[in-house]
């Protein structure tokens, strides 16, 4: 799976960010998660104490760095932890293998899924070529659809119009496979 930021390098952690809509959860890189953490570290910094409280000196900033380390580490793990209630394989079992023990994996897994697929693919809807065979296949089953609904729609001009569709498509198969056999 990429990094959910740079989209370039593979996500081996994940972090919270949080923002106006709340917080989320991204999977980044090593890179990435060290500059959100630099980024958190600044924040922590540039907060001024209340005036209410006593002044209390800041944290030095190897300690904030330390604990944000700390923090994304903690989360690497406990999503290390996610296993398939059913297989019983583990988040890092399918990441080094790349292959899912059953169904329920699927579900299990289907966040890391879904972002893995639309990276790959940019899309997620497969939009790719189709064997000849499976769109005669498609087209054969859109046209027996058809001819039922039109049949019970009583339409009988446009069902023999589909009937007549079916037996042209089942004498160019025949055609077909004549001529690959000969």
């Amino acid at each position: 799976m990429k990094c959910e930021i740079c989209h370039k390098a593979d996500a081996e952690t994940a972090i919270h960010k949080e923002d106006e809509s709340g917080t989320q959860e991204l999977y980044v890189c090593r890179k990435c998660a060290a500059a959100a953490t630099v980024e958190a570290t600044e924040k922590v910094a540039a907060k001024s104490p209340r005036d209410n409280e006593p002044s209390m000196p800041p944290l030095p900033l190897m300690g904030m760095i330390l604990d944000a380390a700390f923090e994304i580490v903690g989360r690497a793990l406990s999503m290390s932890d996610q296993s398939c209630p059913t297989c019983g394989i583990t988040h890092n079992e399918y990441r080094k293998r790349s292959r899912l023990g059953c169904p329920t994996c699927y579900e299990t897994f289907a966040k890391e899924l879904d972002s893995a697929i639309f990276d790959l693919h940019r899309t997620r809807q497969h939009v790719g070529k189709v064997p000849l065979r499976a769109q005669a296949e498609l087209r054969r089953k859109n046209i027996e659809d058809a001819l039922s609904e039109a049949i019970k729609g009583q339409h009988y001009e446009e069902a023999v119009t589909l009937r007549d569709r079916l037996r042209q498509l089942d004498a160019e198969n025949d055609r077909e496979e004549g001529g690959v056999s000969a």
